[in-house]
C-alpha cells in the first residue's frame, strides 16, 4: 500500500472511530516537552475540528469538517446559542473535503465578518464565503455571537475541487490586512505551475472594498491587490496568485512581525516539506520536485528564477501530512510567553505523527534548534503519547500555542511558566487553573521533588508511572487540598518499598477532572 493510499484510509479509520464512538488507546493527551512548559485543554466536545481562528478579544472560533458547524468558545465553554452557525451546502463526508478553514476580518468589530474555506456540495468547486456576525461583537456582556444566513457573500466560487484530496484549506490575514488562501493540487499534470489554474497555489486577495451584506462573487479585478506579483498578467486568475508550485499547502502561517510565510506542503510518495518564504511570487517547484528530490514529472516552459528550496524535509516513514504551526512571536508582557530564545522560531507537526519540531534561523539557513532542557529527544521538541492528529495551530495573545486535535475533538494549548516568577495564575481555559512545575532534580539518583499550585480548594492525586503505563507509586491519593503551593517528595521507591529501576518515569497530577504530566529520569 503506497503512502498516498495509506493516508486517506487512515483518515477513514479515524472518522469511523468517531462516528461509532470507538476509543483508541493511542489517542492520549500525555505530552512530553521541555522543562517549565505545560499542556492543557481549552475545550472538548468538538466533532472533527479542522481549523480555528481567534477574535481580538480572545474568543475562539472552530470549524468542524463534516457537520459544517462554526463553534464559538467563550472562556473555555460553548455559549447557550451553540453552534454559532452551520454553513450551508458543505460537502464534508468525503476524505479531505468539508469545512476546512476560517478567518476573522482584521477590522473586527467595526467589520464583523468571518470568512470560511469549504467544498461546495452543489458544484465541483471550492468556495471562499464571507458571513456577517451579530451579537455581542465587542464582548461587553455574555460574548454570545450568531450569524444571519442571508448575509452570505461569495468571495470566490470557482476554485477547482480536487475531489477527494488536496484542497488546501487555510485562510489567514497577513499584517498587510490581505486575505491569503491555500489551494491544493491533485491533478496529473502541471496545473501547480500554470498561473491561470487555481490549483497548487496560495492566493492573496483584498476583501476590504467588498460591499456589506450578501451577494457575490465579485469581478476578480475588484479583489486583486495592485502589488500582487502577477498583477500585470493578462489572466484574471494569475493576478490573484501569491505563490505557486505547491502540492497541498494544507496549513500555512504568517509571521505577524515580518509577513514571512511558513508553508507546510504535503508530499506524495517520498517527502514532506516545510517552506519559509519572504517575497511574493515564489515557486515551490511541484511537480518538478517533491521536497528535495525529483518529482513525478517535468513541466515545459517553467521559469526557474523564482524557485525556492524547502528549509526542511523528511521522509514518509517519519510522517504523512506536514502541518505548519507558527512563526513564534510573543507580545511584550504576555503572561504565558515562551523564553526570549524562542522569538522567531518555527514550530510544525505532522497530522499523522506524534511529534512537534522546532527550527531556528541562522542567517539565511533554517536548522533544527538546539535541544531545550528536558526535551524528549534531540529531534523532537515535543512528543505526544500516541497519535494526536493535529489539524491546526495558532498563537494566542498571551503567548501560548493553541493546537486543534481532530480526534478526540479538542483544542489544547502549550504554555510556559517562568521558574523564577513564582506561581502563575493561568488565564481561563475552560477548567480549573493550576500549575504543575518541572520535577527537580531530574535526572536524580535518589529523591525527586514535585511542586504544584492550586487556585482553589479541591481534590488532588499525584502518582508515578513507568514508560509502559504501570503505576509505580501513589504520592497523593485524592486528598482534599487548600489553595496555594504544595510540595511532595518521591524517595525513588515503588509501592512495595523497593528501589525503582533507573529509567524514564512520568508523574501525573489529577485535579478536578484535569490531568497534567511531567517527565523525570532516575539514574544509577
Amino acid at each position: 500500500m503506497s503512502p498516498r493510499t495509506y493516508r486517506p484510509l487512515l483518515f477513514i479509520v479515524f472518522v469511523a472511530g468517531a462516528t461509532l464512538g470507538l476509543s483508541a488507546p493511542g489517542w492520549g493527551t500525555g505530552f512530553e516537552m521541555p522543562e517549565h512548559f505545560s499542556d492543557d485543554s481549552i475545550c472538548v466536545g468538538l466533532d472533527l475540528p479542522t481549523g480555528m481562528a481567534l477574535l481580538p478579544d480572545g474568543r475562539l472560533l472552530v470549524v468542524e469538517k463534516e457537520t459544517a458547524r462554526i463553534r464559538l468558545v467563550v472562556k473555555g465553554r460553548f455559549p447557550q446559542s451553540d453552534p454559532m452557525f452551520t454553513v450551508p451546502d458543505v460537502e464534508g463526508d468525503v476524505l479531505e473535503q468539508g469545512l476546512l478553514g476560517i478567518a476573522v476580518d482584521p477590522g473586527w468589530p467595526a467589520r464583523p465578518y468571518i470568512y470560511v474555506h469549504y467544498t461546495h456540495s452543489a458544484s465541483s468547486f471550492l468556495r471562499i464565503s464571507r458571513f456577517t456576525v451579530q451579537g455581542d461583537l465587542d464582548f461587553s456582556e455574555s460574548g454570545d455571537l450568531w450569524i444571519d444566513p442571508d448575509s452570505r457573500y461569495e468571495v470566490l466560487a470557482d476554485i477547482p475541487d480536487n475531489t477527494p484530496f488536496h484542497n488546501g484549506g487555510t485562510l489567514r490575514f497577513g499584517p498587510d490586512e490581505m486575505l491569503y488562501i491555500s489551494i491544493g493540487d491533485d491533478r496529473s499534470d502541471c496545473a501547480a505551475q500554470d498561473l491561470t489554474v487555481l490549483s497548487g497555489k496560495i492566493l492573496r486577495v483584498d476583501v476590504s472594498g467588498l460591499p456589506d451584506g450578501g451577494g457575490g462573487p465579485p469581478a476578480k479585478s475588484l479583489i486583486t491587490p495592485a502589488d500582487n506579483p502577477f498583477a500585470s498578467h493578462p489572466n484574471e486568475n494569475a493576478r490573484l496568485v501569491c505563490h505557486q508550485g505547491l502540492r497541498n499547502p494544507f496549513r500555512f502561517a504568517i509571521d505577524p512581525a515580518t509577513g514571512d510565510m511558513l508553508i507546510g506542503d504535503v508530499g506524495e510518495e517520498m517527502r514532506e516539506e516545510v517552506n519559509v518564504v519572504s517575497a511574493f511570487g515564489q515557486n515551490m517547484q511541484w511537480p518538478i520536485y517533491e521536497g528535495d528530490v525529483p518529482g513525478p514529472m517535468t513541466c515545459a516552459g517553467v521559469d526557474s528564477t523564482n524557485w525556492v528550496d524547502p528549509v526542511y524535509t523528511y521522509g514518509r516513514d517519519d510522517g504523512q501530512a506536514v502541518t505548519a504551526g507558527v512563526i513564534y512571536r510573543a507580545a511584550p508582557g504576555a503572561a504565558l510567553a515562551f523564553p526570549a530564545e524562542y522569538e522567531g522560531d518555527v514550530f510544525f507537526s505532522d497530522t499523522y505523527s506524534s511529534w512537534l519540531r522546532r527550527l531556528k534561523r541562522f542567517g539565511d539557513v533554517w536548522l533544527p534548534a538546539a535541544p531545550a532542557p528536558g526535551q524528549p529527544n534531540p529531534t523532537d521538541w515535543g512528543l505526544w503519547w500516541g497519535l494526536t492528529v493535529t489539524t491546526d495551530w495558532l498563537q494566542a495573545p498571551d503567548g501560548s500555542l493553541y493546537y486543534c486535535r481532530l480526534l478526540p475533538g479538542e483544542i489544547r494549548r502549550i504554555w510556559y511558566t517562568d521558574p523564577n516568577a513564582g506561581v502563575v495564575s493561568v488565564p481561563a481555559s475552560g477548567g480549573p487553573r493550576l500549575e504543575f512545575r518541572a520535577p527537580f532534580p531530574s535526572p536524580s539518583r535518589e529523591a525527586v521533588t514535585f511542586e504544584y499550585a492550586l487556585p482553589a480548594e479541591g481534590s488532588a492525586a499525584l502518582a508515578i508511572y513507568d514508560v509502559s503505563g504501570r503505576m509505580v507509586r501513589t504520592l497523593v491519593d485524592r486528598g482534599r487540598e487548600t489553595v496555594g503551593l504544595h510540595r511532595v517528595t518521591w524517595d525513588g521507591r515503588d509501592a512495595s518499598g523497593r528501589r525503582a529501576t533507573p529509567g524514564v518515569y512520568r508523574a501525573r497530577l489529577h485535579v478536578s477532572g484535569r490531568t497534567l504530566e511531567r517527565r523525570l529520569v532516575l539514574i544509577d
